[in-house]
């Protein structure tokens, strides 16, 4: 029986009770189970075709490569389920003519097939029994890709839709019942990941959105700014007003910051060895104070959470942790080797769990 991933447009990881029933209570609603809290595997994406695969421990790490003597190197992994409702891991890159490779059980080092989309993938996301795709456009070819098993992917011609152009497309997100996509200075709404349409032109030129994420009812971007107050911002919203932005924040951090995870209202966006943590309700954005240099290693990459715990994945291997919220970090890894680098740069994690949490 499928987990589900939201009940009455409330994503599961918001869902506190259902009619008057404690979640930790609930076995199944309509038919579909409740899903477990908390992730009993990590996984990560890295160079040279790399993945990695680890359980609660944190620390006991198998890796292996998934296309042998390959130069690339992997730009995202996510978690999600296929079209009967089971686990399936996806991994996605810009390497012609497998932007996409998938697999049901990561432990099985064959288990990954491959799949041909028309240009590189620079994220991947799963919500709604769906999953999208984005990345690379070109001036003839402006998509998205769009998949209900993660298997057979359909192009989704998005040419038609107000502002597109032919820039790169960093991120997508899902809230359990509303996708979201952004290209530059603008984000794309969909219900289906399907059909998409403008849901709000920033109407700025020194901007670019690099990543969003969806949780406790708010959606939180990622912007770089160039020009005055160049740096690395957050904005948020709430879910119901996504016209409705508050106010552009500093996050100290570095300038190519580009990826940041979350969970249970809060936000933690990395680079070297500097994190931010953001507390999130709608459009209030509450920056926690920011201390130098806090991350016990350097080199930060990407990072996720299961609501609970956070991962970082590093240059030179390092993998990093923290249960309260990043207060205090644990160098769970250092040096992670993968078959053809020792240590490995790890470009992207992931855990077990369906997003939004």
């Amino acid at each position: 029986m499928a987990d589900y991933a939201a009940v009455n447009g409330v994503a599961a990881a918001n869902i506190e009770k259902v009619n008057g029933v404690a979640k930790a209570s609930v076995q199944a609603v309509n038919g579909a189970t409740t899903p477990s809290s908390g992730a009993t595997q990590w996984a990560m994406a890295g160079e040279d075709a790399s993945v990695g695969y680890c359980g609660t421990d944190l620390t006991s790490w198998t890796t292996y490569e998934t296309v042998q003597n390959e130069g690339d190197d992997y730009r995202t992994i996510a978690y999600g389920k296929d079209g009967s409702g089971n686990p399936l891991w996806v991994a996605a890159w810009g390497q012609n003519p497998k932007e996409v490779m998938y697999n049901s059980d990561i432990t099985n080092t064959g288990g990954w097939t491959d799949v041909n989309l028309a240009g590189g993938v620079m994220d991947v996301c799963w919500g709604n029994d769906v999953w999208i795709a984005v990345g690379n456009n070109t001036s003839s070819r402006k998509a998205v890709y769009r998949s209900t098993d993660g298997a057979t992917w359909s192009e989704i011609d998005i040419s038609g839709v107000s502002g597109v152009n032919s820039a790169n497309i960093y991120c997508v997100g899902n809230s359990g019942s509303q996708w979201l996509l952004a290209q530059q200075d603008r984000l794309y709404s969909s219900s289906d990941g399907q059909t998409w349409a403008l849901a709000h032109d920033f109407d700025d030129s020194n901007i670019v959105i690099w990543d969003l994420k969806y949780t406790n009812n708010t959606w939180i971007l990622l912007i770089i700014r160039s020009g005055s107050g160049s740096g690395p911002k957050v904005a948020t919203a709430a879910a119901s007003g996504i016209t409705d932005w508050g106010t552009e924040q500093d996050i100290n951090i570095g300038a190519s910051t580009r990826r940041f995870a979350a969970g249970n209202g809060k936000a933690i966006f990395v680079y070297s060895n500097d994190h931010q943590l953001a507390t999130v309700s709608g459009k209030t954005c509450t920056l926690a104070q920011y201390t130098a240099n806090q991350l016990p290693a350097s080199g930060a990459r990407d990072i996720a959470t299961d609501g609970s715990t956070w991962m970082v994945v590093c240059d030179g291997g390092h993998v990093l942790t923290s249960t309260n919220d990043g207060t205090n970090w644990t160098h769970s890894v250092d040096g992670l080797a993968t078959p053809s680098n020792d240590p490995a740069n790890l470009d992207s994690v992931a855990a077990n769990v369906y997003l939004p949490v």
